[in-house]
């Protein structure tokens, strides 16, 4: 799971970044909008590894990964996308979903905090960005066109569909119908992407949000207090946890963070495990085993032949993989079998 961190600045993006990541780059009390981007990977918390290593006694544990790429260069007075940089969208364009970074804190140089304002703002770049991209690959479908080429009507209607939704200020993923047609993924259309709002304020004198964001009509959100999260970020892990008691905290907004995006995207985990290593991976949901086969390694993919399958808390509850095959719990699954969250898979392939 790739996530791409954007917002305006002075929003605190590059706070929440060292939050989430537990990296410490350099945070600006006046940002500067173009930068290069931090990159990190993330740990995904997955407690069910320790069960299973142990079970194996398996040399290394291995957990599913988060990279986050924290991308300056939104400003928020784009025309036509002409403000999003090569840059920006170079590395903006490869990740999976976007977390907006929006500001619920007065701001020295940026004045009171105006979350709608800047949600609308960053959404108008975003689809401007996209517009221009349209627009361009029309243009060049005439042009071909004029050379004697033929052209392919059905993407032509479809960009022409987009073309119509981006001049109404409507981002693509309100629109699922068209941003799932396979044609047009090759655009990696950044209004398509799905969003998560951030919503970073102050520890104390919080203002009231919005409606429109409290009950999720823009977009999911969560609330984090960013400069207090990178402060438990950098700390030990035993002094994080203390403070997180004195402060009520029961998790950390990394962590829910990375939970809210894998719903977004439709994410879940199933688990292979032996003596040498007991690793999570992540696969869509509705996927069948022969993909998930192929995460793990294209030559079980290739090869696939069957799959022995066992939910965790089933193995769990055995205490074994013996007396779960015993007690009827081990299934043979075929390469349509749709993995569940939590299966654990031991994959028979030759090739």
């Amino acid at each position: 799971m790739r996530l791409g961190i954007i917002g305006l600045p002075g929003c605190g993006k590059t706070t929440v970044f060292n939050a989430l990541t537990s990296s410490a780059a350099q945070v600006a009390d006046f940002s500067t909008p173009v930068r290069g981007p931090n990159l990190a990977a993330v740990k995904v918390p997955e407690p069910r590894l320790a069960f299973l290593a142990q079970l194996y006694n398996s040399k290394k544990v291995t957990e599913a990964t988060v990279d986050y790429v924290d991308v300056g260069g939104l400003t928020g007075s784009a025309q036509k996308g002409q403000e999003l940089g090569e840059s920006f969208l170079n590395h903006i364009r490869p990740v999976d979903a976007l977390v907006h970074v929006v500001r619920n804190f007065q701001h020295p140089m940026h004045g009171e905090a105006d979350p709608l304002g800047d949600i609308a703002r960053v959404e108008t770049e975003l689809i401007l960005a996209d517009l221009l991209v349209v627009e361009k690959r029309l243009e060049r479908i005439g042009a071909e066109r004029q050379r004697g080429k033929k052209e392919n009507p059905e993407e032509v209607r479809l960009l022409q569909e987009c073309q119509e939704i981006f001049e109404s200020s409507r981002p693509l993923r309100s629109q699922p119908g068209i941003s799932d047609i396979s044609l047009l993924r090759g655009f990696s259309f950044l209004s398509a992407k799905p969003l998560l709002i951030l919503v970073n304020q102050p520890e104390e004198n919080v203002p009231p949000l919005p409606q429109e964001i409290v009950d999720g009509t823009l977009a999911s959100h969560l609330g984090i207090v960013g400069k207090l999260e990178m402060e438990l970020a950098q700390l030990a892990p035993d002094e994080a946890s203390e403070f997180m008691v004195e402060l009520g905290l029961e998790t950390l907004a990394r962590d829910q963070v990375i939970q809210a995006s894998s719903q977004l995207l439709g994410l879940i985990s199933f688990f292979t495990t032996n003596e040498q290593e007991a690793r999570a991976w992540t696969i869509k949901q509705d996927s069948p085993a022969l993909k998930a086969a192929g995460v793990v390694h294209s030559d079980m993919e290739r090869g696939f032949i069957r799959a022995e399958v066992v939910q965790f808390d089933d193995l769990e509850d055995a205490g074994s993989y013996a007396v779960a095959q015993k007690q009827g719990l081990v299934r043979l699954e075929g390469k349509d079998y749709i993995v569940q969250d939590g299966d654990v898979i031991f994959f028979r392939f030759k090739v």
